[in-house]
């Protein structure tokens, strides 16, 4: 069997990672990158009318935004997920399309190419065996923790047990149910597992809460408003969720795709979706932004809260209220999130600058930084490993940085018996069973 890496090696985006037999062709995930001026897809991947089957393992464009490009390049085979990543992943796709075009962006495939992807899909439910449509492959979903609809998967390929971890959280969270591959018994011959926080650890999760309402409600009493920049899925819900616990006389806006996103979540089914009554409840407090020309009136208002997409500023309604909002000094932008280089969240955190349309204006707002991430931070990702121990232990969906100090961590730990590998772009890994 070989394993060969097309994205997500040294790096977070492009997840696409190719398992191989003797006859068959598989992928894990088809993600896309997004750079300055558009997008990067898989590399080194041919014959894509040759692929037997693809394992996505959540929404997120880093793991599906390849998908319809996949399609335009004739991919004929089932791809296997949950009903709720396909739903979000659907809007997504469709989403990044439309964005694309307004940017005169040429997307490497056509709009029937989306459509296309819905044809080829199997649906998949947690924790229920499933054999692939070719009798080659045994998989289950299992939960990832990260967003909703997201897996894990364990697969037995040629005798050997694998496991791609996919983008995982092992922490509780206000909107979703910890993974429990820690609890796993099932000896486990190749781990594929995410270091994008490898070489950090996370802050308390309690002590980012609470920061971020004492943040708004000194924001507030001090005669200005908050903006709270949000990543559409799973992020825009949990924070909504922490809304909770404000001053119940502050309101709360809320626009752009996480309004959408939060109904689907909401009527989902998804047994991983945690305190759901909780989030039902802000969410009828929230007022939806229902026209784009409320905007400019909305962000000229005091003693609000506005939580908006996109999480990075680089795009969506909340580029529109930094207009205005990075003037008035009483106001508070509150990132909550992983910034980019080169995103207006990563400047307007570090430089205090904010830019649109090739333009630079100074931003005279606070602008204050907690992190609510969905993947295992270091801490946790050591404890996986040595929970696990698997014969081989494949480090990605991560910068060389934090694969780096994964790696060394486990030289120094003789108690772990994995063989490393930190592959780049295009490396193939040889495996057999022992």
């Amino acid at each position: 069997m070989k394993i060969i890496m097309h994205g997500a090696a040294k790096e977070v985006g492009k997840s696409c990672i190719e398992i191989s037999t003797e006859k068959k062709r598989y992928l894990l995930d088809a993600g896309v990158k997004f750079i300055q001026h558009g997008v990067e897809y898989p590399k080194e991947l041919d014959k894509i009318y040759d692929l037997d089957g693809l394992f996505l393992s959540h929404a997120h464009l880093d793991h599906s935004g390849a998908l319809p490009m996949l399609e335009h390049k004739n991919m004929n085979c089932p791809i296997y997920t949950t009903h709720l990543t396909w739903e979000i992943t659907n809007m997504l796709l469709e989403d990044s399309y439309h964005l694309e075009k307004l940017k005169h962006i040429h997307p490497a495939y056509d709009h029937r190419d989306i459509q296309k992807v819905k044809s080829d899909l199997r649906f998949i439910t947690y924790d229920k065996e499933y054999t692939t449509h070719d009798s080659k492959i045994k998989f289950q979903n299992l939960n990832a923790g990260h967003i909703p609809g997201s897996a894990s998967i364990l697969m037995n390929i040629e005798g050997m047990n694998v496991l791609y971890t996919g983008d995982i959280n092992t922490e509780d969270t206000n909107l979703m149910v910890p993974s429990e591959l820690p609890q796993l018994t099932t000896p486990i011959d190749i781990m594929i597992t995410e270091n994008t926080y490898g070489d950090r650890r996370h802050p308390n999760r309690e002590d980012s809460e609470q920061g971020l309402i004492d943040s708004i409600h000194t924001c507030i009493r001090d005669g200005g408003s908050a903006l709270v920049p949000v990543f559409s899925v799973g992020r825009s819900q949990e924070i909504l969720m922490i809304l909770d616990k404000l001053d119940k006389n502050i309101p709360i806006y809320l626009d752009g795709m996480p309004r959408k996103l939060t109904e689907k979540v909401l009527r989902s089914d998804d047994k991983y979706i945690d305190n759901k009554a909780v989030l039902e409840r802000v969410f009828k407090r929230a007022i939806l932004v229902e026209n784009p020309r409320e905007r400019l009136h909305i962000a000229k208002k005091k003693g609000i809260v506005i939580v908006s997409s996109s999480g990075m500023i680089q795009g969506g309604p909340v580029v529109s209220y930094c207009d205005i909002f990075i003037h008035n000094r009483e106001n508070y932008v509150l990132l909550t999130g992983y910034q980019a280089n080169g995103t207006n969240g990563r400047s307007m955190f570090e430089d205090h600058m904010f830019y649109k349309d090739h333009k630079r204006y100074p931003v005279k707002c606070h602008v204050r930084k907690f992190d609510f991430s969905a993947h295992y931070g270091q801490t946790r990702i050591h404890k996986l490993i040595e929970k696990i121990n698997p014969k081989h232990l494949i480090l990605q969906h991560g910068d060389s940085g934090a694969i780096d100090a994964v790696a060394a961590w486990i030289k120094n730990n003789p108690e772990i018996k994995s063989k490393v590998y930190t592959p780049g772009i295009g490396e193939v890994m040889n495996f057999e069973k022992e």
